[in-house]
């Protein structure tokens, strides 16, 4: 039964509420900074770079929000979204993502300077959510790569979480996936698209962009600034299967990354959280400190 209207306009309203105490710089970029003249802390990230999973409602993206605004209160927090117009209308997404640039770019500069100085610990702590956040973390790479000379570092250092991903691709993942924002009818015109999609990489001999993207985050040229990476998933995801999960951290341990592995066994697809929220928010932190890890594999 498809959700009334009184029930769609609270919903919207929530979703107002949930992030307006940041900054809205794009319909997919927000940002927050708690004082304009910020010290740090050492122990605290500059920033906090949230990428959420396609098709997140901003009333649920707030709940990790503000979780590090409570656990980092001097850290600035930068979240961008992943709308399903990002996927299906590729062309939107730079003019949404653009306005994160010049803090990304800011803080890479200022890294720089910091490895003149012999200073290599991490400014950043970002977090990816599902193949979404996958397929935005993507774009801005890509975007704050243009202009720049071939083998400049384009991030800070950095620590990189992943919440149930990264993921290959699976003919019913993404049927899945499409089908929680669309409604039940559409279901025989989301199996047409796959096929297209399928048939188009088919042509072109290219790897499913779910398979590049996830072989891209595991880039030598990545090893320069990333201190160390933590994947959180869960047996019981529908969508990214947690032996997927596992073979990406293996390949990435492969290639020289400092991988950590947190397995919650009956956590569903980006709901670790709320699974067992206590281990959730320590295996962050303990990353984001290099702490020793009881509950997880530390590779």
């Amino acid at each position: 039964m498809a959700p009334s209207s009184k029930t769609v306009v609270a919903s919207r309203a929530a979703d107002e509420q949930a992030l307006s105490w940041m900054q809205k710089l794009s319909p997919a970029v927000s940002y927050y900074d708690p004082h304009q003249e910020p010290s740090i802390p050492g122990s605290e990230p500059e920033l906090v770079l949230i990428l959420s999973w396609m098709g997140a409602r901003q009333v649920h993206i707030s709940k990790y929000a503000l979780q590090y605004r409570k656990i980092y209160p001097s850290s600035r927090i930068l979240i961008a979204q992943c709308p399903l117009a990002h996927v299906m209308f590729p062309w939107r997404t730079r003019g949404d993502l653009s306005p994160a640039l010049p803090y990304l770019r800011d803080l890479s500069e200022r890294q720089q300077r910091a490895d003149e100085t012999g200073d290599t610990s991490p400014k950043v702590l970002i977090q990816m959510f599902s193949n979404g956040g996958i397929h935005t973390a993507s774009y801005l790479r890509n975007m704050l790569r243009g202009g720049q000379p071939h083998g400049t570092p384009i991030l800070p250092r950095y620590v990189l979480v992943f919440d149930s991903c990264p993921g290959y691709f699976r003919w019913m993942s993404s049927y899945n996936a499409l089908m929680q924002m669309l409604p039940w009818w559409s279901g025989p015109v989301v199996h047409s698209i796959i096929a297209m999609v399928c048939f188009y990489h088919f042509l072109r001999r290219v790897p499913a962009i779910q398979n590049r993207n996830a072989r891209a985050l595991r880039s030598p040229g990545l090893l320069a600034r990333e201190a160390r990476r933590t994947y959180l998933y869960g047996t019981e995801d529908d969508l990214i299967l947690w032996q997927d999960v596992e073979d990406n951290a293996r390949k990435a341990k492969d290639a020289g990354f400092t991988v950590r592995l947190e397995k919650f066994v009956g956590a569903k697809h980006v709901a670790i959280m709320r699974s067992e929220p206590e281990r959730y928010w320590k295996a962050i932190q303990t990353s984001w400190l290099d702490e020793p890890t009881r509950e997880g594999v530390q590779q």
